[in-house]
């Protein structure tokens, strides 16, 4: 289950930005997570919530934006979105393709809440 390592990983970079930045809470995370990464996001989310207990992501929301493949084909030019990992070009199925999304996994946003200053 590579969601808990991922987990990890995301709630260290956010502990990293709350320093940082002076946030105490994190209230939402939106992630962008390509289809080849192969995350699952229900698992993702569960993992999320394990790790973040007792951190300043402790019960944040968590949102997965899915990014789907697309490449785009060198030999016709076409730009082509797809499920699998067959990267032919459906016109001319040529295989000289360059990826253009699908692997992406960023934090978008935050939503956070900072130190009361009085």
């Amino acid at each position: 289950m590579h969601e808990l390592s991922l987990a990890e990983a995301i709630n260290n970079t956010i502990k990293e930005l709350c320093e940082r930045s002076d946030w105490v809470r994190v209230r939402r995370v939106v992630l962008k997570i390509g289809s080849m990464r192969q995350v699952d996001p229900e698992l993702l989310s569960f993992a999320f919530n394990a790790v973040g207990g007792g951190t300043v992501s402790e019960g944040a929301e968590l949102s997965i934006l899915e990014v789907p493949v697309v490449f785009k084909c060198h030999t016709c030019g076409k730009t082509v979105s797809c499920e699998g990992t067959a990267f032919s070009c459906p016109d001319c199925a040529s295989s000289n393709v360059e990826l253009l999304s699908g692997m992406e996994l960023t934090i978008e946003s935050l939503e956070v809440e900072g130190r009361q200053v009085l």
